[in-house]
Formats: structure tokens, C-alpha cells, sequence
């Protein structure tokens, strides 16, 4: 087992929530989701999943949600957070991905990230091995060893509903989906630019 500082909330939302906000997703537009740290540009290689464009009511509600959460997520990683920003809301059909990265919060990059502390991750849909109607296979968030080079890797597919969060430097993908449609909602909690939200 590798050792991630995950905090993991079940129950974030209930299963009327996430049957109401997969249905919104669906019926949705959308278009394909950028990578941060390259200006925003959609990179099909790094990252293939579509950002859905959801009402304001139900962004503020999420986001709502997100803040409500913020002392707790202080708590339990030791770290001041601002706030969150806007979440998104995607959509993974087959074939989508996103390879192994990290959020902000590391040296690697000197843009806007840097501000990003905590990513957040709402699960909306199940996973299942087998195709079933309102499921989708693949698409597992994994989480790599931060031990450089070790092949170690932590893979979760929680149940609708639930609510991790992770330090924003910690390595994670998703691995490509083989069939259905995952649907989740991302944020990140934010410190040291609290004028920037």
C-alpha cells in the first residue's frame, strides 16, 4: 500500500443529487476540457474528457457545498485555504483520459496553480467491471507512489456520492474509460491569492 494523505467524505452528496446533476451532465454542452499550465489549450494527448457548461444555479450550489467543507479540509491537512474555484463538471466517454499529472501546488510550474493547496473530486456515476445501464468501466482515478520511480500505484473507484480530496502536488490519472460515461465534478481549494476569486 502507498502512502497518500487522501481525506475521503462518503455520502458527500445523495443518490436523488447525483441522478439529478449525471442527467444535467448528460443533457448538457459541452466542449473538450483544457490543461492548466498550457495556457488553457486543450492538449488531446494529456487529457481527453469534455467540460460540461452547467447552469450558474447549480455551479453556486456545488461551489456552496465545496466551502462548506473548507475547515474541515484545513483540519485534516494543516493548511490555511482561501477558497475553491468554480468546479467543473466532465464528462468521460470512451476512450477518455488524463495521464498522470499534478494539480499545482509544485515546482514544476510557476503560473497560476501555485495557489491551488487541496483538489477535490465529487464522484457522480458507478463504476462497474461489466457494461451496465448508468455505469462506465476504466476511468480509474490512481494515485502514484510519491516515491520517485516506484511502480506502486493506489486505485480508487468510490460510489457515487462521495467526496476526495488530496494535496494538489500529489500525483495522480485517470485511466481511459472502456465503456459508459463517467461523470464527476473537480475543484481545488486555493491559499495565498485571495483576491483572485
Amino acid at each position: 500500500m502507498i502512502d497518500i494523505d487522501l481525506l475521503q467524505i462518503d455520502d458527500f452528496l445523495d443518490d436523488a443529487a447525483c441522478e439529478s446533476l449525471r442527467a444535467e451532465l448528460q443533457a448538457a454542452a459541452g466542449a473538450a476540457a483544457t490543461v492548466h499550465g498550457f495556457t488553457e489549450a486543450v492538449q488531446p494527448q494529456i487529457r481527453s474528457t469534455t467540460r460540461a457548461a452547467m447552469p450558474p444555479a447549480i455551479r453556486d450550489r456545488v461551489t456552496g457545498l465545496l466551502l462548506a467543507r473548507k475547515e474541515a479540509l484545513e483540519r485534516h491537512f494543516g493548511v490555511a485555504l482561501d477558497t475553491c474555484e468554480e468546479p467543473q463538471f466532465l464528462r468521460y466517454s470512451p476512450g477518455d483520459f488524463f495521464v498522470a499529472h499534478q494539480d499545482g501546488n509544485t515546482p514544476l510550474l510557476y503560473d497560476d496553480s501555485r495557489f491551488r493547496r487541496i483538489s477535490a473530486i465529487i464522484f457522480l456515476s458507478a463504476s462497474s467491471p461489466e457494461p451496465r445501464p448508468g455505469t462506465y468501466g476504466g476511468g480509474v482515478l490512481t494515485f502514484h507512489d510519491p516515491v520517485f520511480g516506484s511502480p506502486r500505484r493506489l486505485p480508487l473507484t468510490p460510489p457515487p456520492g462521495t467526496f476526495i480530496a488530496f494535496r494538489a502536488e500529489t500525483t495522480h490519472e485517470v485511466t481511459p474509460v472502456t465503456h459508459g460515461e463517467r461523470f464527476t465534478i473537480v475543484s481545488w481549494y486555493r491559499s495565498g491569492d485571495s483576491a483572485q476569486r
